[in-house]
């Protein structure tokens, strides 16, 4: 039997989200009337790769679910984006995680609360390795490890990309994974543990020492940084016209950083258009509700990008 090909295919945190941007004045013990409460799918790579198939790209999310409500919402939520489900394992009991995020109406900075009861940790026999090695682009988690080190190993000397989105977790365990990243995004807090360095560019430096993958770490509204043949590149956030709701942004970076990659785009537009969708996402509640289809890109570019990211947006939004 041929193996099923995509271009992504996602493994990692598998969520619901519950999120409210809480009025501007909260009494305690009474009611609220709110106006912005959605519930949505979310998680890194959930939304990672949400934004990938809304991008075009054909791509699939690794998971396991159950046979219950949260489940079906995770499924629905999928399918709304255009990520097949097709490597999902479906049991009796398992279901995703359940975060409930409040948003700050004045700094859109969220307050995350996550549940794992029942939560479907994938098992070795899920790993789907035909569909994986013949994928482009590999994108996981640090949530469940176990997992992620399946895949990579995996994937290992295949022409499979593989991207790292790490944030928390075992700090030696994550240190040996990054070896077998190709593209390795961190937050710069997650940098920081793993380095024991402050600054983004000595983060970089001394990761470079245990990676040879492509190294990037983001901080929010103070932009991301690159290491490129020895020197740094900072990629400021772009302006984004209201902020609303900061859940998701990082994920919207990814997703433009590895479409960039799939295209052939130099690291400097790679970073860019991941700056480009943050502030898309900014802009509304859930991480998800803005991500654009490929070709509504034309419509977004802006004098904030630089000419040659307007130039290939151009193409790209063209491109069948």
């Amino acid at each position: 039997m041929i193996p099923p090909s995509y271009d992504v295919v996602a493994l990692g945190l598998n969520a619901v989200d519950i999120l409210i941007r809480l009025p501007e004045k909260v009494i305690p013990d009474t009611k609220h009337m709110a106006r912005e409460l959605i519930i949505q799918g979310g998680a890194p790579v959930g939304t990672g790769s949400s934004a990938m198939a809304m991008l075009g790209y054909t791509t699939a999310f690794v998971g396991r679910l159950g046979r219950n409500t949260l489940s079906e919402i995770a499924i629905d939520q999928f399918k709304k984006y255009g990520v097949s489900v097709d490597l999902i394992v479906r049991d009796e009991s398992s279901r995703p995680a359940l975060a409930l995020v409040e948003i700050d109406p004045n700094t859109a900075a969220r307050t995350v609360f996550v549940n794992l009861d029942d939560y479907g940790f994938v098992r070795q026999e899920d790993i789907p390795v035909d569909a994986l090695r013949s994928a482009r682009v590999l994108m996981v988690d640090s949530y469940d490890l176990n997992a992620t080190e399946l895949a990579l190993e995996a994937v290992r000397g295949s022409g499979c990309r593989t991207m790292l989105d790490f944030e928390s977790g075992d700090t030696e365990r994550m240190r040996r994974l990054l070896a077998l990243g190709t593209e390795v995004i961190l937050p710069l807090e997650c940098g920081r543990q793993l380095s024991g360095k402050e600054s983004p560019e000595n983060v970089l430096g001394e990761l470079a020492k245990i990676t040879s993958g492509q190294l990037v770490v983001t901080d929010g509204a103070n932009g991301s940084w690159g290491l490129k043949d020895g020197s740094i590149i900072h990629q400021p956030a772009m302006a984004a016209s209201g902020k609303i709701d900061s859940t998701g942004c990082g994920d919207a970076f990814h997703a433009g950083y590895v479409a960039g990659l799939l295209e052939g785009w130099p690291l400097e537009e790679r970073m860019e258009f991941g700056a480009s969708l943050a502030s898309l996402v900014i802009g509304h509640v859930g991480g998800r509700t803005a991500l654009p289809r490929r070709n509504q890109l034309a419509d977004i570019l802006s004098d904030e990008m630089s000419s040659s990211l307007r130039e290939l947006l151009k193409l790209f939004s063209r491109k069948i």
